[in-house]
């Protein structure tokens, strides 16, 4: 079970990776755009499905119980979300001027949405927003990314574990 978990672990860590430099080099900002969810969740649900089903064709004879599709998602999923978390934090700290666009890009943002903002909350609590979005730091980012990450993996793996699972006969 480990072996294809890992191989596609890394595969997918570094899959992340290049997809956040590409998406950077096009002007996009993956921390922020929710278009940036939505793929993620289809790449995980690619290397997680095809991960179970290395695992469940050439390694286990046609079977995989739901716990194992489950076990795998995990194996998969935590390790490919460090190796990102890891790179992106190697890369922010390098170049301080991401921190820079992704505070300007979050308070535009903020401030785009002001009108539908302060319909539900109060203008103090959008100026203590804006006051975080400040003082945010590069390992807050990660840590942000890695979260978001991590529960849009959860979202997925037992998706994959039901449509893969296959009992004995």
């Amino acid at each position: 079970m480990i072996k294809p978990s890992v191989k596609y672990s890394l595969i997918c860590g570094a899959f992340l990776t290049g997809l956040f430099f590409v998406s950077i080099a096009l002007g996009s900002n993956p921390m922020i755009e929710v278009r940036h969810l939505i793929v993620d969740l289809a790449i995980f649900f690619l290397f997680l499905f095809f991960a179970g089903k290395e695992y469940k064709d050439v390694r286990n004879a046609g079977i995989l119980h739901f716990w194992q599709g489950i076990n795998l998602g995990f194996i998969v999923l935590i390790p490919s979300i460090i190796i990102f978390s890891l790179a992106i934090y190697v890369l922010f700290e390098l170049n301080p001027i991401l921190i820079e666009e992704y505070k300007e890009a979050a308070k535009a943002l903020q401030e785009s949405e002001k009108e539908l903002f302060l319909e539900v909350y109060s203008e103090e609590i959008l100026q203590e927003q804006i006051r975080v979005i400040d003082s945010i730091s590069s390992i807050d980012l990660v840590l942000k990314t890695f979260w978001k990450k991590l529960f849009a993996g959860f979202l997925i793996i037992p998706v994959v574990a039901v449509i893969l699972r296959n009992k004995p006969k």
